[in-house]
């Protein structure tokens, strides 16, 4: 019965973050479009705006954090098992990264345009899993382990912001080299602004992907009795950590600026999602029988 409750509740949170998603579309449309008509000057995305979306964002939490501390309280353990857990788990992170985020800077609205569509799509990933509860392994006991997961979504949530940025560099500068009237456009940041709030987030994000490797690694030997074994997951980890490393690299030590950084950050994510959330799925790996 508790497992139906929370499929149900699940169901409504991925029902309001899609209706969230909408939202913020059709805002963002709206928006454009008066800007233009109007040829409103140049400000900051106001207190008001997206508050449509951000209110059903919030209230999407609520069934959507019901389910995860029913699933917590009737595992007894928190909820890093299984698609089921995980997906879910990550998208709740990072909606409420979002929303304190959006709180302290108002023009960070905007990356919700991105945040809650691709959360949508990850609950909807969880809800569909299979919700089999399954014993929690010896090796699971570890406060390592805690650590490296909550790192993981940290740097998943950073990194996902900073993309967000980056993308609405890349569409920002394309219109402005196009000669078109911004619209919309002008009421967020210029883009030397963009570019380095993009470069925060995703510098935060490479620290916390850092703490996750090396927490990681210290978990691995305490259950496989080895730091590192070149596990998929763990290849491919490394491999975004390496190539945000990279990013950083060249837009502080050589200077990048522009869209050369933005498509890098792209570029990366996707890496560092296919490392979080598809390898284990698609390829038999150290940590498939945690997951699947």
């Amino acid at each position: 019965m508790g497992v139906k409750i929370q499929i149900i509740l699940l169901w409504l949170a991925v029902a309001l973050y899609a209706a969230a998603s909408v939202a913020f579309a059709w805002k963002l449309v709206s928006m454009h479009v008066k800007a233009i008509r109007t040829n409103e000057p140049m400000h900051a995305s106001g207190k008001k705006d997206f508050v449509w979306g951000i209110r059903l964002a919030f209230l999407a939490l609520l069934p959507h954090t019901a389910a995860l501390l029913m699933r917590w309280l009737e595992t007894g353990h928190g909820p890093y098992m299984r698609v089921f857990e995980v997906y879910s788990s990550d998208v709740w992170v990072v909606v409420v990264m979002y929303l304190l985020l959006q709180y302290r800077w108002s023009w960070l609205r905007l990356t919700g345009v991105i945040v809650l569509p691709s959360s949508f799509l990850l609950i909807g990933l969880a809800v569909m899993a299979s919700p089999e509860i399954r014993p929690l392994p010896a090796t699971f006991g570890t406060f390592w382990l805690v650590v490296h997961i909550a790192f993981a979504k940290l740097a998943y949530g950073a990194n996902l912001v900073g993309t967000s940025l980056a993308v609405f560099y890349l569409l920002k500068e394309r219109r402005i080299e196009q000669g078109k009237p911004l619209g919309f456009w002008n009421r967020i940041p210029d883009l030397p602004a963009l570019h380095e709030q993009s470069y925060q987030f995703i510098a935060f994000g490479f620290i916390m992907l850092g703490i996750m490797l090396a927490s990681g690694a210290i978990w691995a030997n305490k259950a496989w009795g080895s730091y590192w074994s070149w596990d998929p997951v763990e290849t491919w980890s490394l491999i975004s950590w390496l190539l945000y490393g990279v990013y950083l690299h060249l837009v502080r030590t050589y200077g990048w600026q522009g869209r050369r950084p933005a498509w890098l950050a792209i570029a990366a994510i996707f890496v560092m999602a296919f490392a979080i959330f598809g390898l284990g799925l698609v390829y038999q790996s150290l940590h498939s029988p945690y997951i699947r």
